[in-house]
């Protein structure tokens, strides 16, 4: 027999009204209090007087889509508790991988057969409430910066009039905190940056691809770095990550080694600006990870980010490594024995029979003698152009 507890609310989410009808009439038979909403919008807005014991939502949602809707209930620590149910028309598999990842209590798809779901729906009650968090840990929220992005996070903090401690840790080891108190960020610090501006901390922030948060709630006591209302620090975020991220698309993937063309960057120098250096000093011989450049670089990661889009666009920097191919040429002189002849490489047809006999002992020939100072000459450019680099404040 169907066991059910009567008075247990749930919201259901649905912008398909039909269904949204049929599936609260069946579950209001079933014993279970369910109110309806149409919208993540609207259904965020029913959260705070409804106090729900259960939302059923489906994933395709207008404007806000379910999945995001969820890390709005889960990042609010007044809602955070609340089981949350997908039941989806979509056959994305990601996405209702993404969904249990984050957090969702189970997926079911549709077309439904509302008594199985009653039933299961007691059973997730019944889990959540034998769980029993202790109040210390519903105080502490942990997830991956792929997963939600720290725009997105303090977007929430403001949607939720929330104050705690959002500790940033990127998977390159950097880490970073943002401070909030009732949803306004009042200070953001990186390891080791001191008393710096916050915007400029908060972009650090902002470009790590990945790595891992904690949402820690409660009172803060930090010392403002950041002056500006709420929602201007939203809008220069996104200004600068769209910015950011234009630069990079036109990049290898961040975590692509990368090399420098040595003749392509003298060749361009005049089209480059005086303190790309830089930059430039960050891409050793062996090569570096566009990623681990920015990093190194400091300061404005924007800019950097602009100066490697110049450098890769103008063949400066590659994916591979050009100065090796030189290095192979220089090492022809290799085969040169210590009295100046070439020494026998085995391949008889690439060495020409003189006219006349030689005595081994007479000087080079000119053909010979010709290879030798082109390679001489090349030598002395590559000095040259070192000592230029060198007075340029490159090296």
């Amino acid at each position: 027999m169907l066991r059910v507890v009567s008075l247990k609310k749930f919201l259901v989410v649905d912008s398909d009204e039909q269904i949204a009808s049929i599936l609260k009439l069946k579950l209001r038979q079933t014993g279970f209090d369910v109110a309806s909403a149409g919208s993540a919008a609207e259904a965020l807005k029913m959260l705070p007087q409804l106090r729900p014991a259960l939302i059923v939502s489906e994933m395709i949602l207008p404007a806000l889509d379910g999945i995001e809707f969820m890390k709005r209930v889960k990042m609010n620590p007044e809602t955070a508790h609340i089981p949350f149910v997908f039941l989806s028309s979509s056959r994305d598999v990601e996405q209702k991988i993404l969904a249990l990842s984050l957090g969702a209590a189970a997926v079911f798809a549709k077309p439904l057969f509302v008594e199985d779901l009653a039933e299961n729906f007691k059973e997730i009650l019944d889990e959540y409430e034998a769980k029993s968090v202790p109040a210390e840990e519903e105080n502490t929220l942990e997830g991956d910066i792929s997963d939600i992005s720290a725009l997105n996070i303090i977007n929430i903090m403001l949607e939720n009039n929330s104050s705690g401690e959002v500790e940033f840790s990127s998977s390159s080891d950097r880490n970073g905190t943002i401070f909030c108190d009732n949803g306004s960020i009042v200070r953001v610090e990186t390891a080791g940056s001191g008393n710096r501006d916050g915007m400029e901390e908060l972009y650090k922030i902002l470009s790590w691809p990945d790595g891992t948060f904690s949402v820690n709630y409660g009172e803060i006591d930090a010392e403002r770095n950041i002056f500006l209302p709420q929602k201007k620090i939203i809008e220069k975020s996104i200004t600068w990550f769209k910015e950011y991220s234009d630069s990079l698309k036109n990049l290898p993937p961040l975590d692509t080694v990368i090399y420098l063309d040595f003749d392509k960057f003298v060749e361009n120098l005049n089209k480059l600006p005086d303190d790309i250096g830089s930059v430039v000093k960050n891409i050793p011989e062996s090569g570096n990870r566009v990623g681990e450049i920015i990093d190194s670089c400091g300061g404005d990661r924007k800019l950097t980010a602009a100066y490697l889009k110049q450098l890769y666009e103008l063949s400066v920097i590659s994916i591979e490594n050009v100065m090796n191919s030189c290095e192979i040429k220089v090492e022809i002189p290799g085969n040169i024995k210590e009295n100046g002849n070439l020494a026998d490489n085995g391949k008889k047809d690439e060495v020409k029979t003189p006219v006349q006999k030689q005595d081994e002992h007479n000087e080079p020939e000119p053909e010979k003698s010709g290879k030798l100072l082109k390679i001489l000459i090349f030598i002395a450019i590559l000095a040259a152009v070192a000592i230029f680099i060198y007075w340029r404040g490159l090296i």
